[in-house]
């Protein structure tokens, strides 16, 4: 499975709330801990707005944060809310996979749904108050210090 680049920041911001604890952040704020460019990251936030992952409060304090406790979101939920089916190819989804031609007989879709299925493992038993409490470098610089400098080039997404 390749992680998008959307996913990708979409779980740096859960992960930079996570980290933060329960107040908000505003956007800027999330731009300079993650890195990621503004407007992209106001789209991201509104779907997760939407998804009930975050809300959002209005204010000179207000931003984002958490609308649940971070030991309660999984990475599952966020990267399936971005990335849609975990499945690696589209003959091995839980939910109506695809018809082929090499159906019958196939050695290789058992294969993919092995795949499918320890991916989806990891992913739900994987929570953000876990990664929170794991996490070290520039991920808490910002939350010891108030203020974090800028890197002068953006992190690569990930690449699975």
């Amino acid at each position: 499975m390749w992680i998008t680049r959307k996913t990708d920041y979409a779980t740096r911001a859960v992960l930079a709330l996570a980290i933060h604890g329960a107040e908000s952040l505003s956007v800027h704020e999330l731009v300079d801990r993650i890195q990621v460019p503004s407007s992209y990251l106001e789209q991201i936030m509104s779907q997760l707005r939407s998804a009930g992952i975050v809300r959002s409060e209005r204010g000179p304090k207000g931003g984002y944060r958490l609308n649940h406790p971070p030991e309660e979101i999984t990475l599952e939920r966020v990267v399936r809310l971005f990335q849609g089916p975990l499945a690696p190819i589209e003959c091995a989804t839980r939910n109506m996979p695809a018809s082929c031609p090499m159906e019958v007989g196939c050695t290789l879709r058992s294969t993919w749904e092995e795949v499918r299925d320890a991916t989806i493992a990891i992913l739900e038993r994987t929570d953000f108050a876990t990664l929170a409490a794991r996490a070290g470098g520039s991920w808490t610089a910002a939350t010891k210090t108030g203020t974090r400098r800028r890197r002068t080039t953006a992190a690569p997404a990930a690449k699975g």
